[in-house]
């Protein structure tokens, strides 16, 4: 009877002991939810840091109570990225608001925090969309330190875009801006960035990029040009106008440029040549055609075909090239339309 009266006692100790199991567990699942909802309205009210520290605490109870708080664990999880998130972008429009390098650098910082978040908590969306912002404010940060002209900070930025995501056309774009304005910088060093621009460009269907580096490039390498003209550097500039023609063939610029070239060293077809090819795709009116003429007219000039010469003259007769061209007319070729 004393045996029997004791395995009921444990019996019923037992029952009591899982009772009291279940009660405790349903009361840490009550905690555990509540603090969850907690969060999330603190989220709501903008509460980022209390509502961290609430999915935390959500996060540790219902770890602690296994296959219970799975359900919980997740959301609160979930949840994590899009707070940082959130918290990243109110940077963002203090940023808007007061663009500055410390307010930028800040916003900068806390999408790097919301992406190592959803790295940890393998939320991929959150973690893809962070880096591509991240890489947008960086390069907002390059523009902004280069129009305050501290070009190795820019460019130092620029190198972080590219360590991040080297299929980032612009940087090499940008890069090679920035080293044009950097005086002794090596042309081929900022040529080597424009082309790195296109070819990145082209591979991911940036065509906007792909034509400003185009542009770019064309436009240095005419101004290069152009300038090795000026010091009597023929050779070389007929190099560099004719590498701008291979980035652009219809630049009327570069076709101009080396008439003005030719005619330098008397090469007077070639010269004509690029000077008619200039004027057919010049599309300005006539005082940027009449330049053209004037080189043309040199051209012919030079080859001893007086009547082309003359008619050439006759269309660069206006504006800043007015007055020589009258007097080549005049008293070099004396035209019969100068002597009437």
């Amino acid at each position: 009877m004393k045996f029997l009266k004791s395995s009921i006692t444990v019996f019923l100790l037992g029952l009591f002991i899982i009772g009291l199991g279940q009660t405790v567990e349903a009361q840490d699942r009550k905690e555990a939810v509540q603090t969850y909802n907690s969060a999330r309205e603190m989220i709501q009210s903008g509460d980022y840091d209390q509502a961290i520290e609430q999915l935390k605490k959500a996060i540790e109870v219902g770890q602690q109570l296994g296959a219970q708080g799975k359900d919980i664990v997740e959301r609160a999880e979930s949840k994590m990225p899009e707070v940082y998130r959130q918290m990243a972008l109110d940077n963002y429009r203090t940023f808007k608001q007061d663009q500055t390098i410390p307010n930028l650098d800040a916003t900068i910082e806390a999408f790097r925090e919301t992406k190592d978040v959803a790295d940890e908590y393998d939320n991929s969306q959150v973690s893809d969309q962070a880096n591509g912002v991240i890489n947008q404010l960086l390069y907002s940060k390059s523009i902004i330190q280069y129009k305050q002209q501290n070009f190795q900070d820019a460019l130092a930025t620029l190198d972080e875009v590219i360590e991040n995501d080297p299929n980032y056309s612009k940087a090499y774009y940008q890069k090679g801006i920035i080293l044009k304005k950097i005086e002794g910088t090596d042309l081929e060093r900022s040529m080597e960035l424009f082309d790195q621009a296109i070819e990145v460009g082209k591979e991911n269907n940036d065509s906007q990029i792909v034509s400003q580096a185009t542009n770019a490039a064309r436009d240095e390498l005419v101004y290069r040009g152009a300038t090795a003209t000026e010091n009597k550097n023929f050779s070389r500039a007929k190099e560099l106008l004719n590498r701008a023609l291979e980035y652009d063939s219809s630049s009327a610029d570069a076709h101009f440029r080396l008439a003005q070239a030719y005619n330098k060293t008397q090469d007077w077809q070639e010269a004509v040549n690029h000077a008619e090819e200039a004027l057919g795709l010049e599309t300005g009116g006539r005082t940027d055609k009449a330049k053209i003429y004037f080189e043309l007219a040199t051209a012919y000039q030079g080859l001893g075909q007086k009547e082309n010469a003359c008619g050439a003259f006759s269309n660069a007769a206006y504006g800043n090239f007015k007055s020589p061209a009258e007097h080549q007319m005049e008293h070099e070729l004396e035209c019969e339309s100068a002597t009437e």
